[in-house]
């Protein structure tokens, strides 16, 4: 192993703390496994090999995280290329997003189906999707299984919208010729019509709101609260803005969360690639884009900062993955807190090694 030249690769973007124990990470790995690093493979196929390995040999699973970290620079120092954080991803443009949310996410297909998929109480279930499918001949559970039921809602949708005649859906259309496989029963209360999309603009206050006492008002946020737990979508009583950029980012890329009590990460992929995730919502009372603390930095608890932008009506702005290298290389210290702040503003995206992930967060939020 270069040890030399590996130390002066990562002090130009780490502390020196953090080079040691990616120094020490990557000697583990070279001494548990009996590697070279300088010979072997360090493609993802190779990193995975070597996690086994060092899993077989009684090294814990977040130690062997962290070990993998640290080859994974390595790599990068041996010009080795990096894939992308996920493969699992869709590439859409700015155009196509503005045209998906006008015509698709609001479309008649998608009002159809969101009525199909619905149980008594409103709820998606998942269940009916499939026997929906199975009517159109569409076999998929073993195949989505692995993803999470907003994936399979999205993949499963795509493929009915190609089969299901537009008569079923547009009434408008349909003729006595056409020839329809049956739908299945509507639940008991599909006259209700699915919620729209979020506004681009904010909506009228109701008059609740405007008459309520203050009281009141905190009542029915306790509720709202308690609803948006239930339907999944946050993990807490805190603000929604932190929860729901995770269930995003989760939804688009097949993240497996972590429970609230992880420290330094709060998601990870099918590899173990660990990410931090924050979220800002930009108001017009307070538009900075500064993220919340970042904690112990420098013990290199995530491999990727996930970040996502939301407007004052949550709708998504901007969205990024960031190697933890270039975190480390931005952030600003706040030592009365022992913490890193990070700025992300619109300079971060023309950095080396980030990824603008905007449209795929922006098609799942449409979706939920």
């Amino acid at each position: 192993m270069r040890e030399a030249g590996f130390r002066r690769f990562l002090a130009d973007r780490l502390g020196a703390r953090t080079v040691d124990s990616y120094v020490s990470n990557c000697n583990r790995v070279r001494k548990t496994a009996g590697v070279d690093l300088d010979s072997c493979d360090l493609s993802e196929i190779g990193l995975s090999n070597l996690r086994r390995q060092l899993e077989a040999a009684g090294v814990p699973s977040r130690s062997a995280s962290d070990c993998l970290s640290a080859v994974r620079a390595y790599a990068e120092f041996r010009g080795i290329p990096r894939p992308a954080p996920s493969e699992r991803t869709m590439r859409v443009t700015p155009e196509q997003r503005e045209a998906w949310a006008a015509n698709t996410a609001a479309g008649p297909f998608n009002r159809w189906l969101d009525l199909q998929v619905r149980d008594e109480s409103g709820a998606f279930d998942l269940e009916r999707l499939y026997a929906l499918a199975e009517r159109y001949g569409i076999r998929k559970r073993a195949e989505y299984a692995h993803l999470n039921a907003g994936q399979q809602r999205m993949n499963l949708g795509n493929m009915l919208r190609r089969v299901v005649s537009k008569s079923e859906y547009k009434p408008e259309t349909s003729t006595t010729s056409v020839t329809a496989p049956p739908k299945l029963p509507p639940p008991a209360q599909a006259a209700v019509a699915p919620e729209p999309a979020l506004p681009d603009h904010a909506p009228a206050v109701p008059e609740l709101i405007r008459t309520a006492g203050v009281r009141d008002l905190l009542l029915l946020y306790s509720q709202i609260m308690d609803e948006l737990r239930t339907r999944e979508v946050v993990r807490t009583s805190n603000s929604p803005v932190g929860d729901y950029g995770e269930l995003l980012f989760a939804k688009a890329f097949g993240w497996s969360l972590e429970s609230n009590s992880s420290a330094g990460h709060d998601a990870t992929d099918d590899r173990g690639v660990r990410y931090q995730i924050k979220a800002r919502r930009l108001t017009a009372a307070n538009g900075s884009r500064q993220l919340s603390a970042i904690r112990r930095l420098n013990d290199n608890t995530f491999d990727y900062l996930a970040a996502v932008l939301f407007d004052a009506n949550f709708k998504v702005l901007r969205a990024i993955i960031i190697p933890h290298a270039l975190v480390a290389s931005r952030a600003r210290r706040r030592e009365h807190t022992n913490s890193w702040l990070f700025m992300l503003d619109d300079r971060v995206w023309l950095a080396p090694g980030v990824r603008d992930v905007t449209a795929e967060l922006a098609v799942v939020a449409a979706t939920l």
